[in-house]
């Protein structure tokens, strides 16, 4: 299966008469682009707005993050969610790079997330560095807004949105192109491994977890997926895991685990492909989805595994059960996620669970790290809602750092709520240090 992504670079977002894109620059028409992403109007009071990176704005709360894409054969963009089921991982795609969509609400849930422009929060994210198309709006009906990971109308929202803005370069010629292709029955002596991708799950409630072509995570037996189909759509957030560790829509999209991978392919390893798991909220389902996962790579025949761990808590215990198994079967176990144990570091263990097999752990750093960020010139969205709504990563009062929002407008935060902080996708700037 081959896939081919038409990238588009851009320098500048304006708004203007016509939604359109021309060497480099989106000209985005902020009345169309509002109908077009809230067509049925459950959405109101929605406003477009344009950040640029070193400009003084902070965006909160965040509540979704997609790249703008489009398909010259026209299909939607996210099957089974924007239109029709049909395949993906093959054929073409056009994606409009250096920019995104990102949805943000007037109330933030405890799953949302804070974004910085310009200061030491723009370089806590790797969203800091790139345009940001943003639409903030409020739920038509209130009680939604308190729902805290109800945030369908506004994911639905920016998804639509993102299809707007990349039927622009529907007929244009891309700047250049990524091919993902995998020969298949492709035989090689190289280890083969496989990335096993915890997907942000918890609830046996439709509306909160990841979806796969439209269908809720967390009622899949984790399933063998082609990595194209991660790249090309199939795979949307939910809203259940907390904002510094999340995979978003775009992370998806771009997920640079996959892409590495794909350039080690038939180099120093064969790539086997994409097993997902799921954060299962009884024993049962976190004892049947590590042995899924395990037995499907024993049949893949795979020599190692990769898992990618996107929150931690209650995942650990899928985490390591996930570990034990494969390591079981005897197949070499790698697990990538971060740590929690609390603002000092010592407050918890860093993981709620833990066992000698697992041997190979590569930390993203902790959950917790406290900064204390500039006010900003410019807000987009609402920066009482620090006070008001139950972020992760923010407080009312604490007795060593006083309450999160100052009277000037700074902040004092840990880094849960710092959008796209974690990196165990592939993102992060961190780095080690030795003491």
């Amino acid at each position: 299966m081959k896939l081919s992504i038409g990238d588009f670079f851009v320098r500048d977002i304006v708004f203007g008469s016509e939604t359109s894109y021309r060497d480099g620059v989106l000209t985005v028409n902020e009345a169309e682009a509002i109908q077009a992403l809230n067509p049925e109007g459950k959405l109101m009071n929605v406003k477009l707005h344009i950040a640029r990176p070193g400009e003084s704005v902070r965006i909160l709360p965040i509540k979704e993050v997609i790249e703008a894409r489009t398909r010259p054969d026209k299909r939607a963009v996210f099957p089974g969610l924007t239109g029709g089921v049909t395949a993906c991982g093959g054929g073409e795609v056009f994606a409009l790079k250096n920019m995104d969509i990102l949805a943000v609400g007037k109330y933030g849930g405890w799953m949302e997330g804070i974004l910085d422009m310009d200061g030491p929060g723009a370089r806590l994210s790797n969203l800091g560095n790139r345009l940001h198309l943003c639409f903030t709006a409020e739920n038509t009906d209130p009680t939604v807004d308190q729902g805290q990971h109800m945030n369908l109308n506004f994911r639905m929202g920016a998804m639509l949105l993102a299809e707007y803005i990349g039927r622009t370069v529907r007929e244009q010629i891309p700047d250049e192109y990524e091919v993902y292709e995998m020969a298949e029955g492709e035989e090689s002596e190289l280890p083969k491994v496989v990335l096993v991708m915890q997907l942000n799950s918890f609830y046996e409630t439709l509306g909160f977890d990841d979806t796969f072509y439209g269908t809720d995570a967390m009622f899949m037996t984790p399933p063998l997926v082609h990595p194209n189909e991660v790249l090309d759509g199939a795979v949307c957030s939910g809203s259940i895991c907390i904002a510094g560790q999340r995979a978003y829509t775009y992370d998806y999209q771009n997920y640079p685990m996959i892409k590495r991978l794909y350039q080690e392919h038939g180099r120093t390893l064969n790539f086997a492909g994409v097993i997902f798991a799921i954060v299962g909220p009884t024993l049962d389902k976190k004892e049947r989805g590590a042995i899924r996962v395990a037995e499907t790579a024993k049949l893949l025949g795979c020599d190692a595994a990769i898992v990618v761990q996107p929150a931690d808590g209650n995942g650990d215990i899928d985490l390591f059960k996930m570990i034990k198994n494969l390591e079981a079967k005897g197949i070499k176990t790698v697990a990538v996620g971060d740590e929690n144990s609390g603002m000092d570091g010592r407050t918890y263990p860093t993981k709620a669970m833990l066992d000698p097999c697992c041997d190979a752990y590569v930390s993203c750093g902790m959950t917790c790290q406290v900064y204390e960020l500039p006010p900003m010139e410019r807000i987009i969205g609402d920066l009482e809602s620090v006070m008001r709504d139950p972020y992760p990563g923010t407080w009312a009062e604490n007795a060593t750092y006083g309450p999160s929002l100052r009277e000037d407008g700074s902040l004092v935060v840990d880094t849960h709520v710092i959008i796209g902080n974690n990196g165990a996708f592939g993102w992060s700037r961190k780095t080690c240090k030795d003491f």
